[in-house]
């Protein structure tokens, strides 16, 4: 008794369209761009503030566009100064806030990059 496979054109053709998903760069900027949005929210809940109403960094935490691959988050240019309050320096106890962010964070940001790939791929 042969045995008969049907769809198989279908399902190379499906596959075809998920490898083209898994190696979108939109696709992947946009995976990029979602947990950086994540990050850059608690970083900016986290960033410290200055007191007496001045200007704050927290204020203006940005992110970077996708270059190459990367995505960067920090502070504008102004604010070279705060690596100093996650770090220390020899005068001044480190008081980080930036990779407490990032750690309380990290597993929501992989879902959010992963939800990007899943709505994506929900598509074909």
């Amino acid at each position: 008794m042969p045995l008969e496979v049907t769809g198989l054109k279908e399902m190379a053709t499906k596959i075809k369209k998920i490898e083209a998903v898994m190696k979108s760069t939109r696709i992947s900027e946009m995976a990029l761009e979602a947990g950086a949005e994540i990050l850059r929210d608690e970083v900016k809940r986290r960033a410290p503030r200055s007191k007496g109403g001045g200007k704050h960094a927290a204020d203006r935490v940005v992110i970077s566009a996708v270059i190459e691959g990367k995505i960067a988050i920090g502070f504008i240019p102004d604010d070279w100064f705060m690596k100093y309050h996650e770090w220390g320096t020899s005068k001044m106890k480190a008081r980080p806030f930036f990779e407490p962010a990032f750690n309380a964070k990290q597993k929501e940001i992989q879902q959010a990059m992963y939800n990007v790939y899943v709505r994506e791929l929900k598509k074909i």
